[in-house]
């Protein structure tokens, strides 16, 4: 029997990720969803059948089909925000404690995979990787007015890069999974 179901979305829900509890991250333990209806929501298992938080194109709007989400910026009970990739290359980072959208930018590809270096630390680094081999590091922590943040993109496979992941003991260290079947470990 599940501890906590709910009918979340209307179609399929393409990534997941969870903080709180644990020691990871500060305040509520929540899940993010992101599904191909264009929807990304925050649900709070104490919570039943509604998410505390539901983030989705206005009327009229495109809806692009969600990929990747992943929570952030949760050093403290008041901060966290939510970061997720869409299929045409678009990346949102969405504020919950102002329940705004704080940035967003268009890296050209489907945005497959993206992490942040620690979840429970403020903002410092943010890693997307993309449908045609590369990724993108973000420095969450240098934003220009009008340019955004400062980033270095690298051509790290000849396929697709379905994945990324940080060394939870060193957050120098990520490792990017090809979808030719190779792994590139960088610093």
């Amino acid at each position: 029997i599940p501890v906590y179901s709910v009918k979340g979305h209307k179609e399929i829900i393409n990534a997941i990720d969870g903080i709180g509890g644990l020691g990871i991250g500060e305040g509520a333990p929540e899940i993010v969803t992101g599904s191909r209806d264009g929807t990304v929501k925050v649900w709070d298992s104490r919570q039943k059948d509604d998410p505390v938080a539901n983030m989705e194109p206005a009327q009229g709007e495109n809806r692009r089909d969600c990929w990747t989400v992943t929570f952030g910026n949760a050093y403290n009970q008041e901060e966290r925000v939510v970061c997720a990739g869409y299929d045409n290359g678009d990346i949102k980072l969405f504020d919950l404690r102002n329940m705004s959208l704080q940035w967003e930018t268009n890296i050209k590809n489907g945005v497959c995979s993206l992490e942040f270096d620690r979840k429970d630390i403020r903002m410092n680094k943010l890693v997307a990787t993309s449908l045609e081999g590369k990724f993108h590091v973000f420095d969450m922590r240098t934003q220009h007015p009008t340019k955004g943040f400062a980033s270095v993109s690298e051509k790290a496979h000849k396929s697709t890069v379905w994945q990324v992941r940080h060394l939870p003991q060193n957050r120098e260290l990520f490792l990017t999974a090809g979808g030719a079947g190779s792994l590139h470990l960088w610093k």
